[in-house]
């Protein structure tokens, strides 16, 4: 009967501590804050994909303005709700917008540059590469 007992233990305590961290590290990106909805700003960076894309520069240059703009006007509601997370986008978005305002933009450049930026606009809490 103490053998029946000690296995059990021997098993129980290692799981339930194994579970006990799983659960603890699965709630640490939760404390990641939620920027909210993104989804605006997203199609408007598709739509600068769009352009870009089909080698309309111009167009897509003239696209971005708008991206700009929202984000910077959404800046006092997104910022605080997770600065890092927030810092990451941002520096995409930069690198897009230099990419595609330079007076003769690379259109690999501008492509991987908006690339980089919509897989921060899906998960901003990876800073950016």
């Amino acid at each position: 009967m103490k053998q029946i007992i000690l296995a059990i233990a021997l098993i129980v305590a290692p799981v339930a501590a194994f579970t006990g961290f799983e659960l603890y590290a699965n709630n640490s990106p939760a404390e990641t804050a939620d920027l909210g909805d993104l989804s605006s700003l997203k199609t408007i960076i598709a739509d600068v994909q769009t352009l870009a894309s089909k080698g309309d520069l111009s167009a897509a240059a003239k696209r971005i303005t708008d991206y700009e703009t929202a984000w910077d006007q959404a800046e006092t509601a997104i910022r605080p709700l997770n600065p890092s997370a927030w810092d990451n986008i941002d520096v995409a978005s930069d690198a897009a917008l230099k990419a595609l305002r330079q007076s003769a933009p690379s259109a690999d450049k501008v492509n991987k540059a908006l690339a980089a930026l919509m897989v921060e606009l899906d998960d901003p809490a990876n800073p950016p590469q």
